[in-house]
């Protein structure tokens, strides 16, 4: 840690400060870890009402204490900028990033610009982030203050919170301020509203810091400072006696965010100009980091940087951290030094030799007077590396910045288009698209492109399901002869094409589909290419195409593009790899809602409902559903709409909620039709043959799960089998009477190849071979089928084969064993709460002899010691007894029956042999007693 700096003289003791006991006590408590309040506080409060004197307080008090402290604050200059707060916060203990392990410091110098390499989690900079700290506080409790957080970056303060939470019972203390003029988030960090001034406190501070003032004045002041603490320590410095000999003399209106800026603007243009200089330099660097650079701030910024903070217009801290005293001088200090000597500072600060080429390329922005290419270029190379690091509202200023400064108006026409598809993809800004998307014409109304089709689309498929429209737009764009677009553009187009193809779902757009990616190939990268292949077909995709999609889903594991890991999870979803995503997913899901990327997070939304439903998971999938449907009604996204009330009732279906499956269906209906989405009304149909097999009208199964493959049936066999009712036509088709139907539907599937897309398709597919089958034939379908899939894997599928088994050996008398797979299905059933399917197998059940009761004993499930137990229990022996012949404690046996009487459904040891007996009739087990 660097050496400490004396203490400002004009800084004033925490005991000081006036009408803030109450706040001080609680800071104590944190600093102090006196047990009131964890290892956190957040102060929240509108500007100027002391939240950054009360932070100076907390680091008297750390330092009364023999603490260490790290301070860093957030500037508005560096909110595009990734981990610039983080850089700022934790480069004085850069000297201990060896003493971490090494992906943690690889992590951290990767993140903070030390070092190259690919970009790290998030969730890995954080962790290390927390270990750095724990490790500064290993000897020495460490106060860590922030001040402006609402100005951190996005990824600095993803970081701060996730450190917030957990340093608890350590020696780590984190306090941090926020600027804010609403009601503070609920959230599970401690946090404390500073409030105004009452007019008695008001009146008191002004008597200590100002004793001379005429008492007209001072209650003048108090009137226009409405309780604000700055705007009372600074308005007095401009109504002297000498300006205002009287209070009748003062203004009539004291504006106080105007009179606070003029206050601000007179101390700095008192300084010298090398002084002031030194400070837009600061202010625009976002931190004192840029003192450590002469080549930027020159031979004499030791002398200047004193001057500052004799007149307190900066605090330096104790590891020599400059820190503005309230923002508002950093504002004033922009404000007042003019266009071109903001640009001079810009320039300067471009040079600097630890930048990172985002800050480069923003200060080479800033710093230009006019139209740049060179500049645009690395602007637009920065909205797309935001993009890939999840930061989507830094994509769209860079590349809005990067249109404004095209020279040329195609490529400024190009980039405003662009930002509206960043926007409509990632950020769910509707109305920015349009706006933009005028922009573009209006700059270049002659000349189309790629990316303005893309743009375009996504606003017709998006706001209204336009899919006609959207596709005609796009299709047209990369059909131009002699137009050679972008790469980006070309991936993003193909992506837009692929959606509007899949909604319509008709053969002669997938034809046309595949055209355009084969004239595009060479420009695609292996992500689009492998969509092409899978979504066309899923059943027809090569083994090469499965492989490579498996290694894509893999490398996910460390992918912060959210787009990317978006579109790969859209053909996992064709195959059944969804389970594989569901970590990127959720990572996708949490962190667009902290961006505010509203397409990204419906997206992730609507394929964790797919995720969670395969899964058992039906209360996730509810949930997805829900907050997407609020997202989507909120945001203008009516295209989602429909997949999302489609996941609820699949859900409702499987739960034996009827009505509510069915309350959304006619909408989904008439929404899609007129649009030509025809892959919905297919999507209607499998929730209602759902719902119908549920509640056993295989008839309406069979009618309904025939129309979602209009030709299905032709002659007995199936020529267009739609993959998602397979097996659900298959059975309803067997239980209708209608077996050589089943059997050509069996052969189509066989003839496909679908057993080998996925484990969940090889399990489905056996057991479609075993409805068809008889005897010995058909169990063994229905043993491969078990075999086929991890137990854990898709349990709803699982469930269905083990009662379908179950009941062909009930058919067979092979009664012990249908019991068996009957019971297994049960007990699946309810975890899942399949209302509908455990009646079913409660009543095959019953079928095989046993009564509803002897049923419901039957699902019990104990473990083997627990069973043990139990049986020499019901023999008659004490727990002791039990206790010696097992080497147990009487007290161990006592609390495992504890736990067995009611899962036997006993209340005293006199129920056990019955309710063993029982138990062991599914067996037929001689040694149970």
């Amino acid at each position: 840690m660097t050496a400490e700096r004396g203490r400002p003289e004009h800084r004033r003791a925490a005991s000081d400060l006036t009408g803030r006991s109450s706040e001080l006590d609680l800071i104590r408590a944190v600093i102090e870890n006196s047990g009131r309040l964890d290892s956190s506080l957040t102060l929240f409060g509108e500007p100027g009402v002391g939240k950054s004197a009360l932070l100076d307080a907390a680091a008297d008090l750390a330092l009364a204490n023999g603490m260490r402290t790290l301070r860093a604050a957030g500037a508005e200059f560096e909110a595009n900028i990734a981990f610039a707060g983080l850089n700022q916060l934790l480069v004085p203990l850069a000297p201990m990033f060896p003493q971490l392990d090494s992906s943690h410091e690889s992590a951290l110098r990767v993140a903070l610009g030390f070092g190259d390499g690919p970009t790290p989690s998030r969730l890995l900079i954080a962790t290390a982030t927390l270990s750095l700290l724990l490790l500064a506080a290993h000897d020495q409790t460490l106060v860590v203050l922030v001040d402006d957080t609402q100005w951190l970056d996005d990824a600095s303060a993803d970081v701060l919170a996730f450190v917030a939470r957990r340093v608890a019972d350590t020696a780590v203390r984190v306090l941090t301020a926020v600027r804010t003029t609403e009601q503070p988030p609920a959230g599970d960090v401690n946090s404390l509203t500073i409030h105004s001034l009452d007019d008695a406190a008001a009146e008191s501070l002004l008597i200590g810091r100002y004793p001379d003032l005429a008492e007209p004045v001072r209650r003048r002041i108090v009137t226009e400072a409405q309780g604000n603490p700055l705007a009372l320590v600074e308005l007095p410095a401009m109504l002297t006696p000498d300006r205002y000999p009287s209070a009748d003399a003062l203004p009539a209106v004291l504006p106080l965010s105007e009179r606070l800026s003029r206050t601000f603007a007179s101390r700095i243009s008192a300084l010298a100009p090398e002084t002031r200089d030194l400070l837009l330099l600061l202010a625009l660097g976002g931190s004192g980091q840029v003192l450590s650079d002469e080549g930027v701030v020159g031979p004499g910024a030791a002398a200047q940087l004193d001057i500052a903070e004799h007149e307190r217009i900066v605090v330096v801290d104790r590891q020599h951290a400059v820190v503005f005293r309230h923002p508002l001088v950093r504002s004033a200090v922009v404000e007042l030094a003019g266009a071109e000597a903001r640009r001079r500072a810009h320039r300067a600060l471009a040079k600097g030799r630890a930048l990172d080429p985002g800050h480069r390329a923003w200060h080479l922005a800033d710093a230009s007077f006019g139209p740049d290419e060179e500049v645009a270029s690395l602007l637009q190379r920065e909205a797309i590396q935001a993009l890939k690091r999840g930061d989507p509202t830094a994509a769209v200023a860079a590349m809005t910045r990067s249109a404004d400064l095209s020279p040329d108006l195609q490529h400024r026409s190009q980039r405003l288009a662009a930002t509206a598809y960043f926007a409509a993809e990632v950020m769910g800004d509707l109305q920015s698209v349009s706006s933009l998307l005028s922009d573009a014409r209006r700059v270049n109304a002659g000349v189309g492109s790629v990316a303005a089709a893309s743009a375009a689309a996504s606003l017709l498929l998006y706001s209204d399901g336009d899919v006609i429209s959207a596709y005609r737009v796009i299709s047209a764009a990369l059909r131009v002869p002699d137009v050679e677009p972008a790469a980006e553009e070309v991936n993003s187009a193909i992506w837009i094409l692929s959606l509007t193809v899949a909604l319509n779902g008709r053969k002669e757009m997938w034809d046309s589909y595949r055209e355009l990616v084969e004239r595009y190939r060479d420009m695609l990268p292996e992500s689009v290419l492998i969509r092409s292949e899978i979504a066309t077909n899923p059943a027809t995709a090569s083994p090469e195409a499965l492989a490579t999609l498996d290694r894509q889903i893999a490398a996910l594991a460390t992918e912060r593009d959210p787009g990317q890991i978006i579109r790969v999870a859209y053909v996992a979803n064709d195959v059944d790899r969804l389970a594989d995503l569901r970590e990127p997913l959720l990572r996708v899901w949490r962190e667009g809602r902290q961006a505010g990327a509203v397409a990204s997070v419906t997206n992730a939304l609507m394929l964790l409902c797919g995720e969670s439903y395969l899964a058992g998971r039906w209360d996730d999938t509810l949930r997805f559903a829900e907050e997407g449907l609020e997202l989507v009604e909120a945001y203008g996204y009516l295209e989602f709409v429909w997949y999302l009330k489609y996941s609820k009732a699949l859900a409702a279906a499987a739960l034996g909620q009827q009505d509510v499956a069915e309350e959304p269906l006619e909408w989904m209906l008439s929404w899609s039709l007129p649009r030509q989405a025809f892959i919905v009304p297919q999507h209607v149909y499998r929730v209602r043959t759902l719902a119908a097999i549920g509640r056993g009208d295989y008839e309406t199964a069979y009618a309904e799960a025939v129309r979602v493959s209009p030709r299905g049936v032709e002659g007995g066999t199936a020529q267009q089998l739609q993959l998602f009712v397979a097996y659900d036509l298959v059975e309803a088709a067997v239980r209708t009477g209608r077996t050589e139907q089943a059997r050509g539907f069996v052969d189509a599937m066989l003839r496909m190849g679908i057993a080998k897309i996925s484990s969940r398709w090889s399990l489905l597919v056996a057991a479609a071979q075993g409805l068809v089958s008889g005897g010995e034939v058909a169990s063994a379908h229905f043993e491969r089928a078990l075999a086929a899939a991890p137990e854990e894997l898709w349990p709803f599928e699982r469930a269905r084969v083990l009662l379908a088994y179950g009941e062909h050996l009930r058919r067979e008398r092979a009664t012990v064993e249908s019991r068996v797979r009957i019971n297994a299905a049960l007990t699946i059933f309810d975890r899942l709460r399949a209302a509908p399917w455990a009646e079913r197998a409660r009543n095959e059940m019953s079928a095989t002899g046993l009564s509803r009761r002897q049923a419901d004993a039957s699902q019990v499930q104990l473990t083997p010691q627990e069973l043990q137990i139990a049986t020499l229990a019901a023999s008659g022996l004490t727990n002791k007894a039990i206790g010696e012949r097992l080497h147990l404690s009487a007290r161990t046996v006592s609390g495992h029956l504890y736990h067995v009487f009611p899962k036997l459904g006993v209340t005293a040891r006199a129920g056990l042999r019955d309710a063993l007996t029982a138990l062991g009739e599914q067996h037929d087990d001689p040694e149970f007693p």
